[in-house]
């Protein structure tokens, strides 16, 4: 349904461009969305300075947008993705050697500023409306991306000056923690200023720089597109669900990390990215398919289902019209998270915490209130071990009332089966699957009721057209 585009489609990594070898990229967002899908690309805040002529640069640095050292008035440069202009770069060397001789100076936009904010805004539109057709990009989605701030350089390029901040008395037991705050971060004494002109320090702000760089991306999202849009950023903080949905970081397609993502996915309580969790392994494909955004990497070709056989083809479209045909329910729990509050994807306790057992469980989550999955996380296992809360509960394949309540059972789990349960009490709405959701949106809905002991159940349906801003 979405494409995603990392770093890769920029010229040299460089925000608000398109390099020569994407020249086709236009035509083909253009071809994507006539056929009802979506395209998102990235951004990266860091902005390069050693260009000749780099439009974004050359516009924020006369709108004074970028963060300052406090003594000298300097922008603080560090390192991030872009790459120096005219230079062979030896893909062979290690990452961090690569950064040292071949990465551009950068700087980092300070986004609680009016004038950053509007720089911003402007630099999108340039890019959605660019009137060289070839080089415009409609995009659907903005993705945002080392906004912790992160960086390649510690502190900054020449260093940083107030010890006291950057290695404080107390430090987190954290693997860097030798490293200080700097670690792989900007120089906190570094000068910010609020949207009233009031200095503050990085210090007292790093937290919410990804807050800070999300609401106007929204923002100028919507400006470009005229259209509700999505933005999916990997720093948020308390709020920022309000503007974005959050992913979770360069996680791997490997077993531990699909656990740790179910963990991720239940802290944060909304909207996630679970990018780069891959179908390479089946079991970790099909329990990934539940997940609120489910995405495939570019990295590597065998990860990808059309690189592998027929049955697996087969076991992935049957597995991925379980979600397709979910989206109704999913998307009334996501319109609730956003009109309320409320929680998409949750841990067990959040609906039985009365009941002990539910809160050491990681290994198992719900859809809302409703919809209990039970995934494999361990490589070649073809079971699970799965907890039934007080409450009744039916299969989801089979409709039958399965009996068990406030026990632990042994599910039989084959590659091409997900354990998901219907709790009783409880409505689900369904849509016959199509092969995108601009196709399934034509197709008739359905419901599942599941009752309860009292033969009761309740739910609702939360349906708009998924385009207009300001109709949810």
């Amino acid at each position: 349904d979405v494409q995603y585009s990392d770093i890769d489609y920029m010229e040299r990594n460089l925000d608000f461009t398109l390099s020569p070898k994407f020249a086709g990229l236009p035509a083909l967002i253009n071809k994507i969305k006539a056929e009802g899908m979506r395209f998102i690309i990235i951004l990266d805040p860091a902005i390069s300075v050693n260009e000749t002529d780099y439009p974004a640069f050359l516009r924020g640095l006369d709108n004074d947008v970028f963060i300052k050292r406090p003594d000298s008035n300097e922008i603080l440069y560090n390192k991030v993705w872009p790459f120096l202009p005219n230079v062979e770069i030896d893909e062979s060397l290690p990452h961090e050697q690569i950064v040292e001789r071949f990465g551009a100076h950068c700087a980092f936009p300070d986004f609680f500023r009016n004038s950053t904010a509007e720089w911003w805004k402007n630099e999108i539109l340039e890019v959605y409306n660019n009137t060289n057709t070839s080089q415009s990009l409609k995009f659907d989605g903005l993705w945002i991306d080392m906004n912790e701030p992160a960086c390649f350089i510690n502190g900054a390029m020449g260093g940083c000056k107030n010890n006291l901040l950057n290695n404080p008395p107390y430090m987190p037991n954290l693997a860097y923690r030798s490293e200080g705050l700097t670690y792989k971060a900007p120089c906190m004494e570094a000068r910010q200023h609020l949207a009233d002109g009031t200095p503050v320090r990085h210090y007292d702000v790093h937290n919410l720089y990804g807050w800070s760089q999300t609401k106007i991306t929204l923002e100028a999202l919507q400006a470009a597109t005229k259209e509700r849009g999505i933005v999916i950023s990997r720093s948020t903080y308390p709020s920022s669900g309000r503007w974005a949905g959050h992913w979770l970081g360069d996680n791997t397609a490997i077993w531990d990390h699909l656990h740790k993502s179910i963990i991720g996915t239940c802290q944060e309580k909304g909207l996630h990215s679970w990018d780069r969790q891959i179908m390479g392994w089946l079991g970790l494909g099909l329990s990934q398919a539940v997940q609120p955004s489910f995405s495939n990497s570019f990295l590597f070709q065998r990860q990808d289902p059309a690189f592998w056989n027929s049955t697996f083809h087969d076991i992935s479209r049957n597995v991925l019209n379980i979600r397709y045909t979910l989206l109704p329910y999913l998307y009334t729990l996501l319109h609730d998270a956003h009109a309320h509050g409320s929680t998409v994807v949750r841990p067990l306790l959040h609906e039985f915490v009365e009941d002990r057992v539910t809160w050491d469980i990681d290994e198992q989550f719900l859809w809302g209130p409703a919809l209990l999955i039970s995934p494999v996380l361990k490589q070649n296992n073809r079971s699970v071990n799965a907890y039934f809360p007080n409450a009744r509960w039916y299969d989801y394949h089979t409709d039958t009332d399965t009996g068990f309540r406030r026990q632990f059972q042994n599910l039989s789990a084959p590659l091409e089966h997900i354990n998901l349960h219907i709790r009783g009490g409880h409505i689900l709405p369904w849509q016959r699957p199509a092969n995108t959701t601009a196709y399934s949106r034509k197709n008739p809905l359905g419901l599942t009721v599941a009752l309860d002991d009292a033969l009761f159940a309740e739910g609702h349906l939360y349906w708009d057209d998924g385009v207009r801003i300001g109709t949810a």
